[in-house]
C-alpha cells in the first residue's frame, strides 16, 4: 500500500490528509510498518495508529532509515498510552550479532540451494562515466577494479 502525502508549511492540510488516509489504512488491519523516512511522516503515522487501532492489537512499527534527515520526533505521549504500538529499529544492534550472522548465513544458503542468479554486466571502474546511466537499469551494473 503506497500513500502519497505532502508534509510542512507549504502543505498546511497535508499532515490531516495522510493521518485520515492512514487511519482508513489501519482500521482494516496493519500488523507492521517500515519506515525509511522518520521525522514528521513517522510521527503521524503512530498518531493515526493509536487513533485507528482500539482493540489493543499490536502495530509493529520498525524505523529503518532516516531519509527526511531529521533525527528526532516529537511524540504526543497519548499515541503511546491509548496503542499497543511497539517502536524498534532496524541496525546492526537491534538484533544480536549471531542472530545476524545466522540469517545472513540462511539467505546463502537459499540462494545457492535455488541456485538464483541476478543478470549482471560488468564494467571496469574506469569505464564509470560512460555507464553511470546505466547503473540503475537492468542488467546491473557492477563496476569492477582490476
Amino acid at each position: 500500500m503506497v500513500i502519497p502525502f505532502a508534509l510542512g508549511a507549504l502543505h498546511p492540510l497535508g499532515a490531516k490528509r495522510y493521518e485520515e488516509a492512514l487511519v482508513e489504512q489501519f482500521e482494516q488491519g496493519i500488523d507492521v510498518v517500515i519506515d525509511y523516512v522518520w521525522g514528521e511522516s513517522a510521527k503521524t503515522v503512530i498518531v493515526a495508529i493509536a487513533k485507528a487501532v482500539e482493540d489493543a492489537t499490536p502495530v509493529r512499527f520498525v524505523h529503518v532509515g532516516g531519509v527526511s534527515r531529521e533525527e528526532n520526533v516529537e511524540l504526543p505521549g497519548a499515541a503511546l498510552r491509548s496503542s499497543a504500538i511497539v517502536l524498534m529499529g532496524s541496525g546492526l544492534k537491534s538484533v544480536p550479532l549471531s542472530g545476524l550472522r545466522n540469517a545472513i548465513r540462511s539467505v546463502f544458503e537459499v540462494v545457492g540451494t535455488a541456485n538464483l542468479r541476478i543478470a549482471i554486466k560488468r564494467v571496469p571502474l574506469s569505464e564509470i562515466a560512460s555507464n553511470w546511466d546505466d547503473a540503475a537499469g537492468k542488467p546491473r551494473v557492477v563496476f569492477t577494479v582490476g
